[in-house]
């Protein structure tokens, strides 16, 4: 841990906005930058980082990022930023804000929205419960369907999916079946949130929980990601350095992980403006690498009924996102020999998918996955986390 600047100390339970507002103030008065030391607790608010270089870091001479009693509970020495918002329910508490859901709002609900440069987080517990356990603030909030929430939906957009009822006991797990499985971001990264570090720190939920813009660029230094679908995904350029995945699924049936998904446009010729008026984003010809990374399933500690059943590596969302897995070990059973699969891209190949020195030597992959020989890509690229930042 290193400090910068400003200094701030927060006990547990006190809202971080106002320091990161103190941090504004500071960083537009004398362009110095703020770093907020968090003691171990629970943090329970939704969080926007528009400060460049603003830092977080847990505050216990002993930092942990461990989870007890199923995910509902952290380690004494562990500090948990969360929030429970997620796709498919309109909150009371989002007031007019309508709850579009996906990247037209918080970029998937996310717990914590960075868009400012040079965002630096260590020994942190990024949630959102959403996909966990009902927290205290969510059973105090009144939640809607959103198919139900809106009178004036075009037959296009109207959800299709009716979602069942949320539990409203503080504390139930209930939320960790298959059916309430639903897009809910622990942490999310806009095109303006460049140089981001995450080291040593735990980003944790279920279906899409930890999210880039194309143009944002993330380094994760050690720590765990810990999801069930499609849980790191986006155009963004990141970097997983010696991280343990965990495969946050239950032991239902039909409960299955897809780690990454990338969609990053390496030449800028695929994407194109969207509906809502948002440009084309550009050329980006990095996506994901992973480094040197482990991947075991959920414990009791982590998950309340953990599942076995095997991963995959990669589930691209759109065919040209590029994603590396290099060095990659896995507890037994953890992963699918296939490794890959093209469920978000009906079927398309993925050419630019690549594996290098796997612990199974990569026997079994589909045709299109390029099985590496040497640590380069067929561009030249070295594979290293550097040309990743």
């Amino acid at each position: 841990m290193f400090l910068l600047g400003l200094i701030l100390y927060l006990s547990a339970g006190d809202p971080i906005s106002p320091a990161i507002d103190s941090a504004r103030t500071v960083y537009a008065a004398s362009g110095e930058r703020t770093t907020i030391c968090l003691e171990p607790g629970n943090y329970e608010e939704a969080l926007t980082i528009d400060v460049p270089g603003l830092h977080l870091v847990n505050a216990s001479h002993r930092p942990s990022i461990a989870l007890q009693n199923g995910g509902v509970d952290i380690d004494q020495q562990a500090v948990r930023i969360t929030s429970y918002y997620g796709h498919g329910y309109q909150y009371a508490s989002m007031g007019d804000n309508f709850n579009y859901g996906g990247k037209r709002t918080r970029r998937w609900n996310a717990s914590v929205l960075v868009t400012a440069p040079d965002f630096y987080a260590e020994g942190i517990i990024f949630e959102n419960s959403f996909n966990q356990y009902i927290s205290a603030a969510e059973a105090a909030d009144t939640l809607i369907d959103i198919s139900q929430a809106k009178t004036d939906w075009t037959e296009k957009e109207r959800p299709k999916r009716q979602m069942p009822a949320r539990p409203k006991t503080i504390g139930s797990t209930e939320v960790q079946q298959k059916r309430f499985i639903e897009r809910a971001a622990a942490i999310s990264f806009t095109e303006t949130a460049t140089n981001a570090v995450l080291r040593n720190c735990r980003c944790v939920g279920h279906q899409d929980v930890l999210y880039g813009d194309q143009g944002a660029s993330v380094y994760v230094d050690g720590g765990i990601l810990q999801g069930g679908v499609d849980f790191i995904f986006g155009g963004l350029m990141l970097a997983v350095r010696r991280a343990t995945i965990v495969i946050n699924v239950s032991d239902e049936k039909g409960d299955r992980c897809y780690i990454s998904a990338s969609r990053n446009d390496p030449d800028g010729t695929h994407e194109t403006a969207d509906k809502y008026g948002n440009p084309a984003p550009g050329a980006n010809p990095r996506g994901m690498l992973f480094y040197r990374c482990h991947i075991r399933f959920a414990t009791t500690d982590e998950l309340v009924h953990p599942g076995t059943s095997p991963a995959y590596l990669a589930r691209p969302w759109r065919w040209w996102g590029e994603t590396v897995w290099a060095y990659t070990t896995w507890d037994e059973g953890c992963l699918a020999p296939e490794a890959w699969h093209t469920g978000l891209t009906k079927g398309a190949p993925c050419p630019y998918s690549f594996e290098y020195r796997s612990q199974d030597r990569s026997v079994r992959r589909p045709d299109w996955v390029t099985v590496l020989r040497r640590p380069r890509l067929p561009d030249g690229t070295r594979i290293t986390p550097r040309n990743w930042r």
